[in-house]
């Protein structure tokens, strides 16, 4: 079973609805949305509405800081999440 369908370990949680949750990355400590259906697509009218409230989540969580959503699957690759990322973090 897949690490994020099954999210054992929930870090700090700011919306939580049927589809998707918004947690700390546990890794990362930044926002992340975890989409609960194991999927890699959504309609364009969910990725819209997700997009905005993880907007929401990270202008919050980031202040006056600048950053982004990044969209690319890093670690799991089947299963859909993003992350908001500080316009300062780079990938190794």
């Amino acid at each position: 079973m897949c690490q994020l369908c099954i999210l054992e370990h929930k870090t700090k949680v700011y919306m939580d609805t049927k589809k998707f949750i918004i947690l700390d990355c546990m890794d990362c400590q930044i926002p992340m949305m975890v989409w609960k259906d194991h999927t890699m697509s959504i309609s364009a009218q969910d990725e819209e509405m997700v997009e905005s409230m993880l907007h929401k989540v990270a202008r919050e969580f980031y202040k006056s800081d600048k950053y982004y959503i990044d969209k690319v699957q890093r670690k799991i690759f089947d299963h859909l999440h993003w992350h908001a990322r500080n316009n300062d973090w780079v990938h190794t």
